[in-house]
């Protein structure tokens, strides 16, 4: 016995394989792999056939004994098989004394007699094997007969044509299914294929048109949606400084500031939206300038001052009225 054989491995043994279809392949073991797919030399193929018999049945027989079972045998010399179509494996008989005998005899022109192609015709192994469904015929609405409609009343749908040879409808006889009521449409209603026709009509126009492509984009609308945000700060710097937000007035200094170079690094360059917020920058910075003379550059205490003297002002200025009417009055 070979190296080979003395780690397990049945290589050269002549070996008996049983398919899922049910047939027996005998042939001479040269390779396999880890998928358990088998090449056999010299390989045999048989199987087992139902034929009914031509001599009528005697009277009162049974129709099963009309039916004989046959065994057929084929030759298929160097084959492959398949390991996901292996049910079972045995050893039919072992190797032969001479490893090399397996290669046969070589002829003049160099090739082993034992591989030279036999009589067999090459055909997929899992043969007699249940079809997948694909293949198991037409189905109900893909060439073969049409079901009735789901609900009675209600129309249904035209069904798919058949494929001809395959026993389902040519693509000519195609009908649909039967309709047993139908609502009229009216005349004056456009269908929603026109509709949408029209549709990308006009927005073919807008698109042609430079102007009116950037008025329907995002590139004017976003600006003009925020250009509230400047407007309100602009406002907001004729307001005492003392209703400012230090906090909020930083954060929308960063944020103009942000998007201020954001809308020259995009294609193309969104200016309407650099405008926007150069605006809310500067209405920002001032409203920071604002924040900090109040309550960090003594703007607070001035206008304590500045509010302590006009009211000095105004009470000299009531004292003098009244002075002035008291000596009216004398």
């Amino acid at each position: 016995m070979s190296a080979t054989n003395k780690q397990g491995k049945m290589i050269n043994y002549r070996m008996r394989v049983t398919l899922n279809d049910g047939r027996q392949m005998t042939g001479q073991m040269l390779a396999f792999d880890k998928h358990m797919n088998l090449v056999l030399a010299d390989t045999e193929e048989f199987r087992r056939t139902k034929r009914k018999q031509n001599k009528p049945a005697a009277p009162g027989a049974s129709s099963a004994a009309q039916v004989v079972e046959q065994e057929e045998k084929r030759t298929l010399g160097l084959t492959i098989v398949r390991g996901a179509h292996i049910v079972s494996l045995s050893v039919e008989s072992p190797p032969p004394a001479d490893p090399s005998a397996r290669l046969g005899k070589t002829t003049g022109a160099g090739i082993a007699s034992t591989l030279t192609a036999g009589p067999g015709v090459a055909r997929p192994a899992g043969r007699g094997a249940a079809a997948p469904i694909s293949l198991a015929g037409p189905a109900a609405g893909v060439g073969g007969a049409v079901p009735p409609p789901p609900f009675p009343g209600v129309p249904g749908f035209p069904g798919a044509p058949g494929f001809p040879g395959r026993g389902g409808r040519s693509m000519k006889k195609a009908q649909p299914f039967p309709v047993t009521a139908t609502r009229a449409t009216p005349n004056n209603a456009a269908s929603p294929s026109k509709m949408a026709a029209f549709v990308k009509a006009i927005n073919a126009k807008i698109r042609a048109h430079p102007v009116l492509n950037y008025v329907c984009s995002t590139h004017f609308w976003g600006p003009v949606s925020n250009f509230g945000i400047p407007v309100a700060a602009v406002m907001d710097t004729q307001k005492s400084p003392d209703l400012i937000s230090g906090p909020m007035t930083f954060a929308l200094c960063i944020y103009s500031a942000t998007f201020m170079r954001y809308a020259l690094a995009v294609t193309p360059k969104n200016y309407l939206l650099f405008a926007c917020h150069f605006v809310n920058e500067g209405a920002q910075l001032t409203q920071g300038y604002r924040y900090l003379q109040w309550h960090n550059w003594g703007g607070k205490e001035k206008a304590g001052l500045a509010g302590g003297v006009e009211a000095v002002k105004e009470k000299a200025k009531e004292v003098e009225e009244k002075t002035k009417e008291l000596a009216g009055r004398k």
